[in-house]
């Protein structure tokens, strides 16, 4: 073991060792395993080669670490301690909150595994999934059955993976038609919902129920996919797609998860082919989903994707309440005031852990606050003040349509004239996020005096570019779109800011704006 490694903010470089093209190399951070990857093709030509970190963990790189590599648990390279920027503070890749140790998953993300953690803990969940197989079939006729890594653990050794953090059920629907499916789904939904069960939907054909841990933490979640066959194409969502004969969901048969008899598909390694592809039986931790095009478009264009960057912004904030957020209002809270007055209502998008929206409540008729960061309107909940005026925070996705038109539906209750407020809103918006917020918008501008205030991060003139969950608006995008929606720019003001640049798109050029719909 002669090699050494060296790293900063951007990659990882390891020297004079001798790997192939693709062997897959883990990295040990305080001498737990947190990332395995594949040795790039230089790695069998150079003494000198290099990996850059994933993005959610790059994000995550300050101070300093104690590092190490190693090839199928043998030691490639042993401890070395660099430095990721000047601070000195140890790194310890844990969930803000809770402490739990966090590692990379196959999504890229990092994220909590079982592995590591209370054993009672698998047991509760396979209790939960158990549940719901039954309460399902008996509400609905719908009958759950183990899919994705609940499925692959078990048909290899008959125990879940320990590398996995959650459990994974799906159905297979009745219909054939992708519009029935999503409706199907959301009769799902409803149902939980009725019972009591926190959901998340991701798409159309995705759900995820949470089992909340604490006041901004999960515990364990549970994900349920929707299954279905159509033009003699298997669609399994949110990946796999394969000509309907060469994967058998019916009948289901039970086979055994870590002791207990749970429903599977009727031929199980037909359905991880699909999942997996045909080396599904060999173990790869550094296994990512490629979705083929052809699965892609449809599952998109079907099914949609919702839940777009939530996860990031969850674990943002959960790391922003664990230091200790900032209690003061923006500027532009300040800005804002002072254009709705004293007497109207305010709608905050995005409000983040809320201070603005506390703020503004203090003057304002009445205040609705929303997110989708569940964390985020838990805390900001938490913190309301009894001198505000009317203030209440909810969890709505603006990336959804429906919760759109909820939401506007809600509006209509609040007293006088209702204006819309968003502190960097589009900054974090998908293109999908952009058109529900802006018709939603459109709709609450429709009175006489009714104005929007807005912030945004932008670069000027050309398109938007996304960066850890953010993106910097291009200008004119962003003044095109909102003329596509009938809003035209009242005043605008141009905001340099010298700060660095972080998540929020500090340290760029921002422009505030009051949007008022265009008189016809």
């Amino acid at each position: 073991m002669s090699g050494s490694l060296t790293a900063d903010a951007l990659r990882l470089t390891i020297s004079d060792v001798t790997v192939s093209e693709g062997e897959p190399l883990s990295l040990l951070l305080g001498g737990r395993r947190i990332w395995t990857f594949r040795a790039p093709s230089e790695a069998a030509e150079q003494r000198r080669w290099s990996v850059e970190w994933p993005p959610a963990l790059a994000e995550r790189l300050t101070g300093q670490a104690t590092l190490a590599v190693e090839r199928d648990g043998v030691p490639l390279v042993g401890e070395r301690l660099v430095a990721f920027d000047d601070g000195t503070s140890e790194l310890h890749l844990t969930e803000p909150g809770t402490g739990l140790p966090q590692v990379v998953n196959k999504w890229g993300r990092v994220a909590r595994s079982f592995e590591g953690r209370d054993a009672g803990l698998v047991e509760d969940v396979l209790d939960e999934a158990e549940h719901l197989i039954a309460l399902l079939h008996n509400a609905l006729s719908i009958d759950l059955f183990v899919t994705g890594g609940t499925l692959l653990g078990p048909v290899r050794n008959g125990r879940i993976l320990a590398n996995d953090d959650d459990a994974d059920l799906a159905y297979l629907s009745v219909h054939d038609n992708p519009s029935d499916v999503a409706l199907e789904s959301f009769e799902v939904e409803r149902t939980l919902r009725a019972r009591g069960y926190e959901v998340v939907r991701h798409s159309s054909g995705h759900l995820q129920l949470m089992f909340p841990g604490g006041s901004i933490t999960d515990r364990f979640y549970l994900d349920i996919f929707s299954y279905f066959v159509c033009s003699g194409w298997f669609y399994g969502t949110f990946h796999a797609r394969e000509r309907a004969e060469r994967v058998n969901i019916l009948p289901l048969k039970r086979f055994p998860v870590n002791g207990r008899m749970l429903p599977g598909p009727a031929e199980p390694e037909q359905l991880l082919e699909a999942i997996y592809g045909p080396s599904w039986e060999t173990p790869d931790p550094t296994f990512t989903f490629i979705t083929p095009p052809a699965a892609f478009r449809r599952f998109y264009w079907w099914l949609n994707h919702f839940d777009v960057d939530r996860e990031n912004w969850e674990d943002h904030h959960r790391a922003e309440i664990a230091a200790g957020p900032a209690e003061s209002e923006s500027e532009l809270a300040r800005k804002a005031l002072e254009v709705f007055g004293t007497g109207s209502s305010i709608l905050d998008l995005g409000c983040g852990l809320g201070a603005d929206a506390r703020f503004l409540a203090g003057s304002a008729r009445s205040v609705l606050a929303v997110d989708y960061s569940r964390p985020a309107i838990q805390y900001a909940g938490s913190q309301r003040k009894a001198s505000t005026g009317f203030l209440r925070f909810e969890a709505v996705n603006l990336n959804m349509a429906r919760s759109a038109l909820h939401l506007r539906k809600q509006c209509v209750a609040l007293d006088g004239t209702v204006n819309v407020y968003g502190n960097r809103l589009f900054d974090a918006l998908s293109p999908l996020g952009w058109d529900t917020t802006l018709m939603l918008v459109k709709h609450l501008l429709h009175s006489s005096g009714s104005r929007g205030m807005f912030e945004v991060a932008t670069d000027g003139p050309g398109e938007s570019v996304r960066w850890n969950g953010c993106q910097l608006v291009g200008w004119d995008r962003f003044q095109e779109q909102l003329r596509r929606y009938g809003l035209v720019i009242e005043d605008e003001e141009t905001v340099v800011s010298d700060e660095p640049q972080d998540a929020a798109g500090a340290g760029s050029t921002r422009k505030r704006v009051i949007v008022r719909k265009e008189k016809r």
